[in-house]
C-alpha cells in the first residue's frame, strides 16, 4: 500500500494530512542499512549550496551521545542512477528546485516502491528558499526519519519476539517486547531490570512505577529527580557508586504521543557517581489508566570506546513496542 502525505512545515512530525492508496510497488520490503539515507540529487546541486545545506542537516550530531556521531550515513545518487536497485531503499530524499513552485514545501511517500520505505520530497522555487527552508526545519526532518527508523525496528522486534514479556505485563499491566539476549533479571517491588550484563555493548532495560498524583510528575526536573532516586537506589557499581543523571549534558525533554499514548521523554547521559562508567539513556514515562500508576521505561547502553548511535537506537525501538492492553474481565461464578 502506498501512502502519500502533504506536510505542513510547522507540523512535519505529525504527518496526518491525507492518504492515498496504491498497491503498486509494495511487494518488497525496504532494504539497506538502518540510519542510512539516499539523497537523489545531481552533482552540481549536491556540490553547491543546496546540497551542502542538506548534507549539514543530515550529518548533524545525534543527540545525547558522549561523543559526536552523525545522525545518518548519507549516500548521494544522480537522478538517472536511481534505478530499481536503489528504489527499494528504506530512506530516500528527493529535492526538487524549480520555479514551478511558489513556496517551499515537503511531501512524503510511504511504501511507494517497497514496504517500510520513506521518501521525503523537498520542493522549493529556488536555491535560497530551499536552503532557508531545510535549515529552519532541520530538527523536524531529522526527527521524522529517526522516528520512522524506530517504528520499523519496533515492528521487526515484535516479529522476532511475538509475545510480550509476561512478567512485565503481570506487574505493570503493559505489553512490551524485549530484544533477545537480556537474560539477567533483577526485581524489587515495582521495579524490573533486564540486562545482558556485557562488559562491552551492554544493553539494559529498566521499568518501574509509582502512583499518579499530579501531572507535574511529567515535568522535566521532576522526571530527573525520580530517575536519580529510583535508579540510584537499585543500580549500584564499584566503589559504592550509584547511577545518576550526568549534568555535563542537560537532558533533552519533550512530550509526545505514540499509538494514542501520551508520553514524556527524557534523553540524556547517565553516569556512576564514583565510578568511571557512563553512556546514553532514553526514558519514556506515561500513565497506565487501568492501574492509576505512572510507568517509567528506560533503556541505556554502556559501550566504552565504541560508537553508540546504532546500538542505542536499536534498543530505543523497544519503547515503540509499548502498549496498554485492556484488562481482562474476571469471570463471574
Amino acid at each position: 500500500m502506498k501512502k502519500r502525505y502533504a506536510i505542513a512545515p510547522a507540523i512535519i512530525a505529525l504527518i496526518v494530512l491525507f492518504t492515498s492508496c496504491d498497491s503498486a510497488g509494495s511487494f518488497f520490503s525496504a532494504s539497506g542499512s538502518t540510519n542510512e539515507v539516499f539523497v537523489i540529487m545531481d552533482e552540481a546541486a549536491w556540490e553547491g549550496t543546496p546540497g551542502r545545506a542538506l548534507f549539514g542537516v543530515l550529518n548533524s550530531n545525534t543527540k545525547a551521545l558522549p561523543q559526536p556521531e552523525p545522525n545518518f550515513r548519507i549516500l548521494q545518487l544522480k537522478p538517472e542512477d536511481f534505478t530499481s536497485t536503489f528504489k527499494v531503499a528504506r530512506n530516500v530524499i528527493i529535492p526538487e528546485i524549480s520555479n514551478i513552485y511558489s513556496y517551499p514545501k515537503l511531501t512524503a511517500d510511504l511504501d511507494k516502491y517497497a514496504m517500510g520505505q520513506v521518501i521525503l520530497n523537498i520542493h522549493a522555487p529556488d536555491s535560497a528558499s530551499f536552503v532557508e527552508f531545510i535549515t529552519e526545519n532541520k530538527e523536524s526532518i531529522v526527527d521524522y526519519f529517526i522516528t520512522k527508523e524506530l517504528e520499523r525496528n519496533a515492528k521487526y522486534l515484535k516479529s522476532q519476539t511475538p509475545e510480550p514479556v509476561a512478567r512485565v505485563k503481570q506487574v505493570f499491566g503493559i505489553d512490551i517486547h524485549f530484544p533477545k539476549g537480556l537474560p539477567n533479571i533483577t526485581e524489587h517491588d515495582n521495579f524490573y531490570w533486564a540486562t545482558n550484563n556485557a562488559p562491552r555493548k551492554r544493553q539494559d532495560i529498566v521499568i518501574y512505577q509509582f502512583p499518579y498524583t499530579s501531572e507535574t510528575v511529567f515535568e522535566k526536573d521532576s522526571l530527573i529527580d525520580i530517575r536519580n532516586r529510583v535508579l540510584g537506589e537499585y543500580i549500584k557499581g564499584s566503589f559504592d557508586s550509584q547511577m545518576t543523571t550526568a549534568t555535563i549534558y542537560p537532558p533533552d525533554y519533550r512530550k509526545m504521543e505514540t499509538d494514542g499514548l501520551f508520553r514524556a521523554e527524557l534523553r540524556g547521559l547517565w553516569e556512576m557517581t564514583t565510578d568511571m562508567m557512563g553512556g546514553p539513556f532514553v526514558m519514556h514515562a506515561f500513565v497506565n489508566e487501568h492501574t492509576g500508576m505512572v510507568v517509567v521505561v528506560e533503556v541505556y547502553v554502556y559501550a566504552p570506546e565504541m560508537n553508540k548511535r546504532n546500538l542505542m537506537r536499536n534498543l530505543e525501538s523497544t519503547l515503540y513496542t509499548i502498549s496498554i492492553p485492556e484488562p481482562k474481565e474476571e469471570k463471574k461464578v
